[in-house]
């Protein structure tokens, strides 16, 4: 049942990293990709697959740094 449950949730995140491929909006793109890797990150966890785990979070954590970093300057910038 893991096995089944974490392979639907690699195609759901293959289609977020795909989706993010192909948007063209910045914010979309970081957006699609972090729901690309957190979906990664968990089929790798339902598969104790340590190396996508380890690489899944290193991104996921880089992306919402990202993202939290482009929020605080457009909050600034408005200030």
């Amino acid at each position: 049942m893991l096995y089944i449950l974490s392979q639907v949730v690699g195609w759901i995140a293959t289609f977020f990293r795909a989706g993010g491929m192909l948007a063209k909006n910045p914010n979309k793109i970081k957006l699609l990709v972090s729901a690309g890797n957190l979906g990664w990150l968990i089929s790798g966890i339902l598969t104790a697959n340590i190396p996508l785990i380890a690489s899944n979070g290193i991104c996921l954590v880089v992306m919402i740094a990202e993202i939290v970093k482009t929020k605080r300057a457009k909050k600034a910038k408005h200030d």
